[in-house]
């Protein structure tokens, strides 16, 4: 057994935090489990250079862990807005999963589209995942989820934010080690440098939860108060408290005594207030308009719900029958990016001097986003920025 199966073994030996703490094994390999977590991989691609000289487009993409990995690539190299992607943030990135077919998917993703890479661990993963994920064959490897950056521009330090715990996935069915994690780096853009962050929060817990995640990492900006700064990520604003029996029938409340027009608009909209991190974006000196469309970028679909599990099965029957005006699904804006320090850019504001693409108003990538083809459950979403160097 290789040292990565040592570790992963006795980990999943204990049932709690508590257990594991106290243990002899824990007491060895603390240190050696926590560098693994917080030091983030950097990988240089001496031929990487910006698709675009006159202004810059990022891409933010939860990837479903890279399952659709051929499809993921193909669309990050073939679609008419993506290709032109100089910087790309990932949620999900497996290493080393066999769901994933035991790929680094973002080193993959990297070596294929010539992109720098910086990649943020965020968890071990103990388990082959969830649903059919458990009936595979074969074995992870590496064991490794996290954040990724591919840039066409330099990285010249990436660093890992762990996030405060919400939620505890050590002690739950698909069980974890590790935290919710931010990934930032730092970018040679020409004479200047941007700040861009790939995080993604946690879903299992009250709004509240995400806004103390968002105001702790934005405490923790590489380059100080006065660095231009693009965060994206799946910041889970669903807004919807989750993870107990009463929070579940507390929302489910919601959604069968109000409108289905009422609550598909704020699933659109959670910024205008059941999702409390916007303050803290604001308080940060960060800004959202003009970085996203009004489109949804994920959805649930109804008969899944991880939430269901913990309701009597008449009641998840009777509720499902008063959400048919959904028509199966909830459909969220989820992934979102923030800025701080530069200019978003609308259709037609700026034409590329090089390759004569005109920047466009920021939106959803309309990729499909169910069945066995799709790449992702998560849409990719676009923003065209001007940088005062740029």
């Amino acid at each position: 057994m290789n040292r990565r199966g040592y570790l992963i073994e006795n980990l999943r030996n204990y049932g709690t935090l508590a257990e594991l703490h106290q243990s002899s094994f824990f007491a060895e390999c603390r240190a050696e489990i926590g560098s693994l977590l917080r030091n983030p991989e950097v990988s240089a691609f001496p031929a990487a250079l910006p698709h675009l000289s006159s202004f810059l487009r990022i891409v933010q993409w939860n990837i479903e862990k890279g399952k659709g990995y051929p499809a993921i690539l193909e669309n990050l190299r073939s679609d008419e807005i993506l290709k032109w992607a100089d910087i790309i943030l990932l949620n999900e990135a497996d290493y080393g999963m066999n769901r994933s077919g035991n790929r680094h998917v973002a080193q993959c993703l990297s070596e294929a589209l010539q992109m720098n890479l910086a990649f943020g661990p965020a968890h071990l993963e103990l388990t082959k995942g969830v649903g059919d994920e458990l009936e595979l064959e074969g074995e992870n490897c590496e064991s490794l989820q996290g954040n990724a950056i591919l840039s066409r521009y330099p990285i010249l330090e990436a660093r890992v934010v762990p996030l405060p715990v919400c939620f505890e996935p050590f002690e739950f069915h698909e069980k974890r080690y590790g935290r919710r994690s931010c990934l930032w780096a730092r970018l040679q853009t020409g004479s200047r440098t941007l700040c861009v962050g790939s995080t993604h929060l946690e879903v299992r817990n009250a709004p509240r939860c995400r806004a103390l995640q968002m105001d702790y990492l934005l405490q923790s900006l590489p380059g100080g108060d006065e660095a231009a700064s693009v965060l994206g990520g799946d910041l889970n604003t669903n807004g919807f408290p989750r993870g107990t029996r009463w929070r579940t029938v507390a929302s489910l409340c919601r959604l069968t005594t109000r409108s289905s027009s009422t609550m598909k608009e704020r699933f659109l909209h959670p910024e205008q207030g059941s999702e409390p991190l916007f303050r803290v974006v604001k308080k940060h000196g960060f800004f959202w308009e003009g970085l996203n469309s009004e489109e949804d970028t994920a959805y649930a679909p109804l008969g899944e719900l991880e939430d269901a599990t913990l309701l009597p099965r008449f009641l998840v029957r009777m509720v499902q029958n008063r959400l048919e005006p959904y028509g199966g699904e909830l459909c969220f804006k989820l992934d979102w990016l923030l800025g701080r320090g530069v200019q978003a850019l609308r259709a037609g504001e700026l034409r590329d001097r090089q390759t004569g693409v005109t920047s466009r108003n920021p939106a959803c990538v309309p990729l499909v986003r169910s069945g066995c083809a799709r790449p992702s459950d998560h849409r990719p979403i676009y923003a065209d920025i001007r940088l005062p160097n740029l």
